[in-house]
């Protein structure tokens, strides 16, 4: 019997996104531009293509900067 492959998105939602970092939906588009994730818009649909932990380290090196 062969293993499943898991398959990872290369996307997730808004939901998950924040979810996932630990903050809420709201609070996360109240953020302003240059701290938002990076996304695309497929249809009416938004898809954060950042991961987490990428998002996370970019906020933290533009903290630095400041």
């Amino acid at each position: 019997m062969k293993p499943e492959k898991l398959i990872q998105p290369a996307g997730l939602r808004p939901r998950e996104f924040w979810g996932a970092v630990g903050i809420s939906r709201a609070g996360g588009y109240a953020l302003p531009p240059e701290m938002q994730p990076r996304s695309i818009k497929l249809g009416r649909s938004r898809i954060i293509t950042e991961q987490p932990a990428d998002y996370l380290k970019r906020i933290a090196e533009l903290q630095e900067a400041a």
